[in-house]
């Protein structure tokens, strides 16, 4: 016991020289030649973000069934990503250059039994099974590389710009179990497929395109109604770093797009149809869009970003 309040006593008597210490010393600036890591979170763009990633819970299923009905023209793609990576670099007193990288997407292979038509057809009661796979791409990302102007000391007014280069869309790719013959013009396939392969007119409207080659009826094998689009702005923000340590700190900045370049290349859908001109199978395009662009402009695209930054 007598050790214990012996400590404590110590303790008691070295704290004050301790603050004292503390106060003393000197703060240590980030200085020219420094680099500094670290994450920015732009939680304005969780409401508007290009959604590429299956919500929580969401079963895939459901998820790759939504992604067959994916719009066929371009995102806006304006807004800061939700997160990213970022690097700056103390080329000058009152000036860092920074490069930030932020990226999300998924890649869903799905599998789902269906009839073997094959073998329902050698026997009636056969309940053998064959696979179909959707294979689901979507992806979006943000690089953004600039120049950003500092003044203060531990508390730091910040003000930026940036290039900015996003990306945004993807596609889908299929594989059927139950190939597609003159014997099996109509062959079984994953229920996911049927706003695009129906057996009936109405869940096919791909009917009338290949109807040139005498193909009646078709099923996708691979989407490519957004294509992966590109967009190309000038991104600026204001803000302050507060340095709450050495060499570690945390930044809040207003951003902006006052403007933005987006291009989206041809959009398609490859088919597989039985030709009865031809009399065996045939792939086609169904063309979509033979590509755009579009340009934002104004204030409208705004953000705000907070950082947590670490200096060597």
């Amino acid at each position: 016991m007598k050790k214990i309040i012996a400590i404590v006593l110590a303790a008691v008597m070295a704290a004050p020289a301790v603050f004292a210490q503390e106060k003393n010393k000197e703060w240590n600036e980030p200085k020219v030649g420094d680099i500094a890591i670290g994450f920015t979170f732009n939680p304005v763009s969780l409401a508007s973000r290009l959604a590429v990633q299956p919500r929580l819970g969401t079963a895939v299923n459901g998820t790759v069934a939504g992604n067959m009905a994916i719009e066929k023209q371009m995102y806006a793609l304006s807004q800061d990503p939700v997160a990213a990576f970022r690097i700056k670099y103390r080329f000058a007193e009152n000036w860092n250059l920074r490069a930030s990288l932020g990226l999300s997407g998924s890649h869903i292979n799905y599998t789902e039994y269906v009839q073997d038509d094959l073998a329902k057809t050698l026997d009636p009661l056969s309940e053998n099974k064959v696979a179909d796979v959707v294979k689901s791409d979507l992806n979006s990302g943000n690089l953004a590389i600039g120049a950003e102007f500092v003044k203060g000391k531990k508390l730091k007014f910040v003000m930026g710009f940036s290039v900015l280069y996003a990306i945004g869309g993807g596609m889908l790719k299929f594989d059927y179990g139950n190939k597609m013959t003159e014997l099996n013009k109509v062959p079984s396939s994953l229920p996911y497929s049927g706003w695009i392969s129906g057996a009936t007119p109405a869940l096919n409207p791909d009917a009338a395109a290949g109807a040139a080659q005498g193909i009646a009826w078709a099923r996708p094998l691979k989407t490519n109604n957004s294509g992966i689009h590109h967009g190309l702005g000038v991104q600026m923000d204001m803000g302050i770093e507060w340095f709450f340590q050495d060499r570690i700190s945390l930044g809040a900045a207003v951003t902006f797009t006052p403007i933005m370049f987006t291009f989206q290349p041809q959009t398609y859908t490859i088919m597989e149809g039985f030709s009865t001109t031809s009399g065996q199978v045939e792939q086609y395009n169904m063309l979509v869009s033979p590509g755009g662009w579009s340009c934002l402009y104004g204030t409208e695209n705004l953000g705000f970003q907070v950082s947590l930054n670490y200096y060597f």
